[in-house]
């Protein structure tokens, strides 16, 4: 099966979509114990930009329990358009200071184009009886100059995020429950050689159905020892 005509159609399908909905569901792990889940169900209209959902949270982080339930009912294409002049001004300013309208981006670009390339190639597809087409994609298989690439850019992630941590603690504490969101992803971002695989179920009408990603690592803890954390992310779509 030609992976890049797959993947042209899934997108020219998903992009004449006028509402998508489904659920999304999460969880993670520490030594076995759940620290973190949520079980969320959402419509959006993708012409109006109205988004309805209900979420589900739970959070056991250190002993501490937090349950959030709420709906939301909002049109999100007012804000984007309000927010697009500021966010093309600052896209610019930035660009325009780390000198990427110099050449710098085109360079950039192609390192980007060439890592996806990659990453195609190494993508699995399985033709079902059905006639949908499962994609998988596992970390551990995929060649070594994309897994550095991987690591790379995870370790990179890694201190963005610590950065962000640090500066919206007080925030944070504030707000409980995004308190443990916060201690939840530093738990995930923390593993040490994660094994991260992605799973994609594609129907015959070249529809997207569900996405499956999964990470599983080693995480040492303040005094050295070694924790199994996993966490699991399921997107079921219905059409």
């Amino acid at each position: 099966m030609n992976k890049i005509k797959l993947m042209h159609d899934v997108i020219k399908t998903m992009k004449d979509k006028e509402v998508i909905k489904g659920t999304f569901k999460a969880e993670g792990r520490k030594d076995q114990n759940a620290i973190f889940g949520c079980n969320n169900e959402f419509e959006k209209n993708t012409v109006t930009g109205q988004i309805k959902a209900k979420i589900n949270v739970e959070f056991d982080c250190d002993g501490n329990k937090v349950k959030h339930e709420s709906t939301i009912d909002i049109n999100t294409k007012k804000c984007h358009e309000h927010a697009h002049h500021n966010h093309d001004f600052m896209k610019h300013m930035h660009e325009h200071h780390h000198g990427r309208e110099f050449g710098g981006g085109f360079k950039e670009k192609l390192n980007k184009l060439a890592f996806a390339l990659n990453i195609l190639n190494s993508i699995k597809v399985d033709e079902q009886q059905d006639k949908s087409v499962l994609l998988s994609l596992s970390l551990n298989e995929i060649p070594e100059e994309i897994k550095q690439a991987f690591k790379q850019r995870h370790e990179a992630m890694c201190q963005q995020r610590e950065g962000m941590f640090q500066q919206r603690e007080g925030m944070f504490q504030q707000r409980e429950g995004m308190h443990q969101h916060h201690a939840f992803m530093k738990e995930l971002h923390s593993i040490a050689e994660p094994n991260i695989e992605l799973n994609v179920r594609i129907s015959k009408n070249s529809e997207i159905e569900s996405i499956v990603l999964s990470i599983n690592g080693k995480q040492n803890g303040e005094n050295s020892e070694a924790h199994d954390v996993n966490g699991r992310a399921e997107l079921n779509l219905a059409w």
